[in-house]
């Protein structure tokens, strides 16, 4: 059946729509986004970006990363990857660290799930869960908590970092990734935001 433009059509179970064409997910108004495939490209090509700025690695401080994950005798070490988005960051950190289990949450599931021909790592889940409301529920014990980019999402801060924090252990990694949005023109200049219907 053919799509109207600028109908919504709601998918069985209620958690995702389609609007013109486009998947978005219907859990919360915090994430205003699509989450089909072609935005988790996008979000693929985000990472790549941020990687180039940390000259190659998939974390600020790999000292202080690898010291915390390094393999330890009597503790499997636990990384958390909040708005996975793709999926790509929690993967690769699961090929690097086979050792840890790797956790990645967002309000879909990476679409690297359905695609038979891309392997992810058995060190390596998914999870559906709400940044706002489910943080709460997810057990301490992480060594790392990964956040990548989610700051317009999350609805209470303060309670967000809270959440991180406690599910910590002693010695854990917060690992913070937010963006700073700047325009600039063809030759550098910055270009100031300008207030809607203000010429500019």
């Amino acid at each position: 059946m053919a799509q109207e433009p600028g109908s919504t059509v709601v998918e069985a179970g209620g958690n995702l729509a389609i609007l013109n064409g486009r998947k978005f997910q219907m859990i919360t108004d915090a994430y205003m986004l699509p989450t089909d495939s072609g935005e988790h490209l996008r979000l693929d090509l985000q990472h790549e970006v941020v990687r180039l700025m940390l000259g190659g690695e998939l974390y600020q401080t790999p000292e202080l990363v690898k010291a915390r994950l390094s393999p330890q005798e009597n503790a499997k070490r636990r990384v958390l990857d909040v708005g996975t988005g793709s999926g790509k960051w929690a993967i690769e950190m699961a090929e690097e660290f086979p050792h840890a289990d790797i956790l990645g949450i967002d309000l879909v599931e990476p679409d690297i799930l359905s695609d038979s021909t891309r392997r992810v790592p058995p060190n390596c889940t998914f999870q559906i869960a709400d940044a706002n409301k489910d943080m709460g529920t997810i057990n301490s014990g992480y060594d790392l908590v990964h956040v990548r980019c989610v700051e317009p999402g999350i609805d209470d801060s303060d309670l967000f970092f809270y959440d991180a924090a406690r599910i910590l252990r002693p010695g854990g990694l917060l690992l913070l990734v937010a963006a700073d949005v700047q325009l600039f023109d063809e030759n550098g200049k910055y270009v100031p935001l300008q207030e809607p219907g203000t010429v500019g």
